[in-house]
């Protein structure tokens, strides 16, 4: 098994907090003392990041299967895909399904697996480059792990492919997210053929879930 350790790109929005205004203390209409109360929520994001496995290639057909765990303290959200096409500049559909748990060993059932989301607007960047997919956000909780499947539903012999590497499982990590490879998928979801092992070729963009701070004021 291969192992790749790779650096989130970090863009901090905030980790430290300004020195605020003490409170002054008031008086209500009885000339008791009046507390802070509740003002509005200000929200912190910790941080943004990236994993990314290859974009090798050396190998396609329409489809692939991988496990992401949350191996950090916080919980993280994806916000972004990316994907390894041919044939730069065609516009295609790609279906990410996901489950609780691995992927490995239910890759041709359907069952336990949900649409994640469909973006049939993606357009092809080409051999070597970053295709990107657009999807809901996911949120995964420290120490969950769920499987996913990438699937080119677009796929027709002789049009454009999901490049992918042979060989693993692989896996990848950094301090946020451990990503393991498993097999490479025909056409269509599922029902097609499973090739052992093969990498996916991507990238997954995240957030760190933001943390949410209450201001207080007085009257």
């Amino acid at each position: 098994m291969a192992t790749v350790v790779s650096r989130a790109l970090w863009t901090v929005a905030a980790l430290a907090l300004l020195a605020a205004p003490a409170f002054a203390q008031s008086d209500d209409e009885a000339g008791r003392p009046v507390g802070p109360t509740a003002g509005p929520t200000t929200v912190i994001r910790q941080g943004s990041g990236s994993l990314t496995t290859t974009f090798a290639g050396g190998n396609s057909f329409a489809g692939n299967t991988f496990d992401i765990e949350n191996i950090g303290t916080l919980p993280v959200t994806i916000t972004g895909w990316d994907v390894h096409l041919s044939n730069a500049g065609t516009t295609n559909t790609i279906v990410i399904y996901t489950r609780p748990g691995t992927s490995n060993g239910h890759e041709s059932d359907p069952n336990g697996w949900t649409v994640l989301g469909t973006d049939a607007a993606v357009v092809s960047a080409g051999d070597l480059l970053p295709s990107a997919v657009t999807m809901p956000p996911f949120t995964i909780q420290p120490g969950e792990l769920f499987g996913f499947y990438v699937d080119l539903a677009s796929y027709v012999s002789g049009g454009t492919a999901l490049r992918y590497t042979n060989g693993g499982p692989n896996t990848y990590t950094n301090s946020e997210l451990e990503l393991t490879t498993y097999y490479g998928k025909g056409n269509p979801a599922f029902s097609g053929a499973t090739f052992t092992y093969r990498a996916w070729n991507g990238t997954v963009h995240y957030d760190i879930v933001p943390v949410e701070l209450q201001s207080f004021s007085v009257e």
